[in-house]
């Protein structure tokens, strides 16, 4: 992957990335159930917007739909993941007000143009997987601009007597290496993911649509946890 990865075409990128996601899982023992999970011929030019819940998430959404991501700057550090994911034209945001947001929105507005399927975390944090924490909205603006369909991703962790499995999570003052060995102490882990209906962006509010995908993710989150009690 180190080697030939950045020679490969875009199409061959996508299916090594989705190669390596769910080899990472396996290794993981840790198994996908994706629901309604759209054609790929439907996602081109979308944008995917989900809960975050662990780094976990994106070799889920990858090991069933590849495509890029908009990530914290913290995970370019991260080794070979890093590397990896800077090969896959993942926008990288920095935590900080500013600092060249609009050009980074601008440039997956014209991604989306091109046909690239983006997937956003807009929480811009992860959590244990019990709630959705409100939206930021800066990058609703890109699949407006590029009058994209959004489709909203429900990603969420389930313990086998109910509830969220606080392994799977990567929140708080956890680190990337005690993550790592949780997982590996962990028999077997699942992760659910919910696909829904997709929502035009063309004129929309920013803000508003920020709000109305984050309250329905809310809702269905809570419905499924209510369901796994």
């Amino acid at each position: 992957m180190l080697v030939l990865f950045r020679w490969c075409t875009p199409q061959q990128k996508l299916a090594r990335i989705q190669r390596w996601s769910q080899n990472i899982l396996r290794v993981f023992n840790i198994q996908v159930n994706a629901h309604n999970v759209p054609h790929l011929s439907q996602v081109k030019g979308s944008m995917f917007i989900s809960n975050h819940v662990s780094w976990l998430d994106i070799f889920a959404i990858n090991a069933v739909l590849p495509g890029q991501f908009i990530a914290k700057d913290d995970v370019r550090k991260w080794p070979i993941i890093g590397y990896l994911a800077a090969q896959a034209n993942t926008v990288f945001v920095s935590r900080q007000r500013g600092n060249g947001t609009q050009g980074k929105v601008d440039g997956v507005a014209t991604a989306l143009r091109n046909g690239a399927q983006i997937t956003l975390f807009p929480e811009g944090t992860s959590t244990i997987g019990e709630q959705v924490l409100p939206f930021k909205s800066s990058f609703f603006q890109a699949a407006i601009d590029a009058e994209a369909k959004i489709w909203p991703v429900l990603c969420f962790y389930p313990a086998k007597d109910g509830g969220v499995n606080p392994t799977m999570a990567y929140y708080g003052d956890i680190s990337l290496v005690q993550s790592l060995k949780d997982l590996a102490a962990q028999k077997c882990g699942v992760i659910e993911l919910r696909f829904f209906e997709a929502i035009d962006a063309t004129a929309k509010e920013r803000r508003d649509l920020a709000e109305h995908t984050q309250q329905m993710l809310a809702t269905e989150l809570a419905k499924t946890l209510e369901r796994s009690r």
